[in-house]
């Protein structure tokens, strides 16, 4: 009888502390179904039911890929660099050489006027690339998204000058860094997890 009562409690405890992490989406569709068993209406019911799986289907497989990680496809730029594809700020996009030896995502000199920036704002200083070294603005970028994943406020070296050879620019550490990445050559992927 003893073992039977532990295990009653231990399954309450479970189940108290799996609903006490659920999400206010989660909350609000068991109050939704509730509401809809009192009323009887089985069209209320099983929409509210439906609604319900829906919500507990999309935590989960964000769970999932939160622990998994994300797998980003990159594209290959023909010079021996994988590039990938990104959104700044949200709309606007650039493909960029993932480079996991440079400290700070960087823009080439196009960017500018795209996100513009006012020069006089900014911290100007230099940047050291392998092809040399180049004038540059110290920015935040709002966001930048691969995939389905996004960093908020990006360190970046906006070059004021065009650097040849990185395209749009390099996809380095201060974007990185806020991920555990793995950067997978020869099957051309990025893995980002988020951090712990």
């Amino acid at each position: 009888m003893m073992k039977i009562l532990c295990c009653c409690f231990l399954f309450l405890f479970f189940s108290v502390n799996a609903m006490a992490q659920e999400s206010d989406i989660i909350k609000t569709d068991r109050e939704s179904l509730a509401e809809a068993n009192e009323s009887g209406v089985s069209s209320k019911i099983m929409a509210a039911k439906e609604q319900l799986s829906d919500d507990l289907n999309m935590e989960e497989d964000a769970r999932r890929r939160d622990l998994e990680g994300i797998t980003i496809p990159l594209t290959p730029d023909g010079q021996g660099h994988l590039l990938a594809q990104v959104m700044i700020n949200n709309n606007i996009p650039a493909s960029l050489v993932v480079d996991t030896g440079s400290p700070m995502l960087t823009l080439n000199s196009g960017f500018v006027q795209k996100l513009n920036v006012d020069p006089g704002q900014n911290q100007e200083g230099y940047v050291e690339l392998l092809n040399g070294r180049y004038k540059a603005l110290g920015i935040s970028l709002d966001t930048v998204k691969i995939g389905e994943v996004q960093a908020k406020d990006v360190n970046t070296a906006l070059l004021l000058e065009g650097a040849p050879g990185i395209g749009d620019g390099l996809l380095g550490m201060s974007f990185l860094s806020k991920f555990h990445f793995t950067l997978d050559q020869k099957n051309q992927k990025l893995i980002l997890k988020k951090l712990e």
